[in-house]
């Protein structure tokens, strides 16, 4: 009795070890939201959910020789933008209303080696559409490893707004260790704003099926343990 007992003990430990390498913790990307800060100027530097953005340039935009990140709030485009901030370049409107400042360029980095990112972009019409094409770029130790352009005049009309403009950026498969958003064309930068800034990816967690069937060869093993010791 005692023997079959220490076998039952043996293949319920077995279960659980497996369980516990079977059900990894899932590994977060940096994501950077920005909801967490105070409307308003950032300075030339802002890091938020591990990503640095750094390196903002406005190009010759009226008004705006020092260029500073800032952090606009708005409900209007709930649920659009993570609620309630993203972020932006120049002056800000206070409260519920909203702008969309002119950037030319800007670099973010988790500084890790990552192989996938991405992020949102907003526009707002009259500003676009516009002869400009967004490109987000990433590098490795300064060399650039793989791109995604996109022409803002393609951007698409998001949700039930006739004005607001979306687009999704994303790159992966390579290894880069910074990222770069640049507005290039004829126009003085684009007027935008990004949210749900994400670099990094999660890892892969087996599939229910899979577990199920690691769980029941071990539950076998301890079965087949008990019948041996009975016999």
């Amino acid at each position: 009795m005692l023997k079959n007992k220490s076998a039952l003990y043996l293949g319920l430990s077995a279960i659980a070890m497996v369980s516990s390498v079977a059900l990894p913790a899932p590994v977060l990307a940096a994501i950077a939201t920005f909801d967490s800060f105070a409307e308003g100027a950032s300075g030339t530097t802002i890091t938020d959910g591990g990503i640095t953005f750094f390196d903002l340039d406005v190009g010759s935009a009226p008004g705006e020789p020092f260029p500073e990140f800032v952090v606009e709030s708005t409900d209007e485009f709930e649920p659009f933008f993570s609620r309630p901030n993203y972020l932006t370049a120049g002056g800000f409107a206070e409260g519920s209303a909203f702008s969309f400042g002119a950037i030319n360029s800007l670099r973010f980095t988790n500084r890790k080696i990552e192989s996938a990112a991405s992020l949102d972009v907003f526009s707002l019409l009259p500003f676009e559409p516009t002869s400009n094409v967004l490109t987000l770029e990433a590098l490795l130790n300064g060399a650039l490893v793989a791109s995604q352009q996109v022409a803002l005049a393609d951007f698409e009309v998001f949700g039930s707004f006739d004005d607001l403009l979306y687009q999704n950026l994303a790159i992966s498969g390579v290894q880069f260790n910074e990222l770069r958003l640049v507005s290039s064309g004829d126009d003085n930068g684009a007027f935008i704003g990004i949210d749900n800034v994400r670099v990094g990816e999660l890892a892969s967690v087996p599939e229910p099926t899979s577990i199920l069937g690691v769980l029941a060869f071990a539950a076998f093993g301890s079965v087949s343990v008990l019948k041996r010791k009975h016999q």
